[in-house]
């Protein structure tokens, strides 16, 4: 499906210059200037699909080609108890929905973002402080929130809120909240949001499995009309039927099995952009969940949405490429050229995940480029260099696509997660 053309990474240029001044009779220190390369502006015309790393959440932002935009998730979790701490980049003296409010800014114009399309209600998709009250989830610190000049507690995604006007919302489960459980606190914020900024004109709308045209350019779609489209798969374990419906997983689930909450995940509002001959699947934290039939069988959720959707160029690693997620069957029908591991854990993206990613190709002889946000010593860089795949970047990196007009190929920016600078630490260019 696609092929690495040549490039070369900044690390490995800026040690072959110093091997080469050496070469040429110089001792002691060699000082060499910092490369200067930032990533591109967006000019119309071009996709660009944002994961920014801020080691605390998931989080995307979309640039359509007529400057269209999407906040897809942006989460705030801290349990340092439970999970193994990250560093917080580019530092933890401001909190990750802030740094992804700076990032945001620094590649889109104006104060308006077109859509806030939020995935599942779980504090790393969207934030967890209680609207408005004091923060009564823990007592140790792990949880973080700050407080606006109106005494709101806010994180997540409302750091975004405050800076950017957001035009409209969808969410898997609007309007009918907790239909089977839910992350309270998650949901909470989620409404209070809402209910403060519907007054303001805040449109909100419940996502509509199998709509061609809900999310939609809204600028200037008609130079991209019949090359440009945004399809909604699934959410709230309805799936769209690969034609014109949908089908309820869920609500048969809980009929057939008496059960009445499902794991959120499963929930997961999930969505593929095409463009020419990208395309690029948005999967929330979708896995294989099992879902009660009619005929009283089973169903993996995860692989027949992957099979309803078909191949992809790109594809986000569903639940972080943990090793609940990223099944065969799903990983065989979505067949993609490279992967995008959005984590806030050093076991993310786990080795046995990335091995179904490459296995699926193996017997072409193809290799996909693999993109985790995240690279540590325990878990991703040993299974880079066994396998004898090229470390993508140092350890911590924004991850960028860039899909031009054409629609025919895209390019990779991966940047350095530990300032704002934007520097491009290794990029590669494919074809679709």
């Amino acid at each position: 499906m696609g092929r690495l053309a040549k490039g070369r990474s900044r690390r490995e240029f800026i040690g072959g210059t110093a091997a080469f001044l050496a070469a040429l009779g110089w001792d002691g220190c060699v000082c060499i200037p910092r490369l200067a390369k930032r990533l591109p502006a967006w000019r119309p015309g071009d996709l660009d699909l944002h994961f920014i790393y801020t080691g605390c959440g998931e989080n995307m932002f979309y640039k359509l080609p007529d400057g269209t935009s999407i906040l897809n998730d942006c989460g705030e979790f801290f349990r340092p108890a439970e999970f193994p701490m990250v560093r917080l980049l580019p530092s933890p003296d401001r909190l990750g929905g802030d740094w992804v409010s700076r990032y945001i800014s620094r590649v889109h114009s104006g104060k308006e973002i077109d859509y806030a399309v939020f995935s599942h209600f779980h504090l790393d998709h969207i934030g967890h402080a209680k609207f408005g009250e004091p923060d009564k989830l823990d007592g140790t610190g792990s949880y973080r929130f700050r407080t606006t000049p109106d005494g709101r507690n806010i994180d997540g995604f409302l750091c975004v809120a405050e800076d950017f006007r957001i035009r409209r919302c969808l969410d898997h489960q609007y309007p009918a909240r907790g239909t089977y459980g839910t992350q309270d606190s998650a949901m909470e914020l989620l409404d209070g949001w809402i209910s403060r900024e519907q007054p303001n004109g805040l449109q909100v709308e419940p996502f509509r499995v199998g709509a061609l045209d809900q999310i939609r350019l809204v600028h200037d779609p008609e130079p991209y009309r019949g090359r440009f489209s945004i399809r909604n798969v699934s959410a709230n374990g309805v799936l769209w039927d690969g034609r014109d419906g949908a089908e309820d997983f869920a609500a048969e689930h809980v009929r057939v099995s008496g059960e009445k909450e499902i794991a959120q995940n499963v929930l997961s509002a999930t969505f593929v952009i095409r463009y020419g001959k990208f395309s690029y699947f948005a999967t929330g934290d979708l896995q294989g969940q099992l879902f009660a039939r009619k005929s009283g069988g089973t169903v993996e959720f995860e692989g027949l949405a992957g099979e309803r959707v078909g191949p992809v160029t790109v594809c986000k690693m569903s639940h972080h490429g943990c090793l609940n997620a990223m099944g065969g069957r799903f990983v065989r029908a979505v067949h993609a050229d490279a992967y995008v591991g959005c984590m806030w854990c050093p076991s993310q993206a786990y080795p046995a995940t990335l091995d179904r990613l490459v296995a699926e190709k193996s017997a072409t002889g193809e290799r996909p480029l693999i993109l985790p946000q995240l690279i540590t010593d325990d878990f991703q860089r040993p299974w880079f260099e066994s396998r004898g795949f090229e470390l993508p970047h140092p350890g911590a990196a924004h991850v960028v696509i860039r899909v031009p007009p054409e629609g025919d190929r895209y390019h990779v920016y991966l940047l350095d997660a530990h300032d704002e600078e934007m520097r491009v630490v290794a990029e590669f260019d494919r074809t679709c």
